[in-house]
């Protein structure tokens, strides 16, 4: 499932670096004219593109140290449910909009889920996310489950490194204080794609959640129909 990460995630951390050099260091400067000026300028350009590295390696490594867990976490702002975990209520509710199966036939078929769900709302969470798993590992070879799959883990990840580049360029500000100039373009940049990524992230958990349970559906059809 890892292949998802091999240029994306690459392409957005190049992207971040050379708008950091752009916009918070004087590599872009016009050169001075004096030997001795030419030497200081070559001297701040090379601890520039050093930052900037240094940046990028953090950012690229620490995604591998987060649990997907956290992540999970990060993107739902510690408040919001993942998809998985409010499926069956959504169901049962009949707010899951998706074309591909009726709302009659998903809450026909996990009845026996909806009828035994917690009161607690940890409990239920819980409950509900395990169920969705358990039929998710049914069908985890499907060529679908796991193309939205990939979609959402990485656009998970995106919204991740986006998050740490901005975590990072902050604290390198302290840091490197002189070398990293404070950027307002680069700031309000960075928010902007947190925001994107993670709304992006939000649509293909959902559509990842739909998807199990719409091959779910469709093939439990198929063996009625045998």
């Amino acid at each position: 499932m890892k292949d998802y990460r091999t240029k994306e995630m690459k392409y957005l951390l190049v992207a971040y670096s050379l708008l950091f050099l752009l916009w918070c260091t004087p590599i872009f400067e016009q050169i001075p004219e004096t030997i001795k000026s030419d030497y200081k300028i070559i001297i701040s350009i090379s601890e520039g593109v050093a930052i900037s590295g240094v940046l990028s390696l953090i950012v690229f490594l620490g995604d591998s140290l987060i649990s997907s867990s956290l992540k999970d976490k990060l993107v739902g702002l510690f408040f919001i449910p993942r998809a998985g975990q409010t499926i069956f209520t959504r169901i049962s509710n009949k707010e899951v909009n998706d074309d591909r199966f009726l709302s009659y036939d998903a809450i026909s078929l996990y009845s026996t889920i909806i009828e035994n769900m917690p009161s607690l709302k940890k409990e239920k969470l819980h409950y509900e996310n395990t169920n969705w798993y358990k039929i998710y590992s049914q069908h985890k070879e499907d060529a679908a489950i796991m193309q939205t799959q990939k979609d959402f883990l990485l656009c998970r990840d995106l919204f991740i490194e986006t998050l740490e580049f901005v975590m990072l360029y902050i604290i390198s500000l302290f840091i490197f204080n002189g070398s990293v100039l404070f950027s307002w373009r680069l700031i309000l940049t960075l928010l902007v794609m947190v925001v994107i990524t993670n709304i992006s992230t939000h649509v293909k958990m959902n559509r990842f959640v739909n998807t199990v349970i719409a091959v779910d559906i469709s093939k439990t059809k198929k063996q009625e129909a045998k």
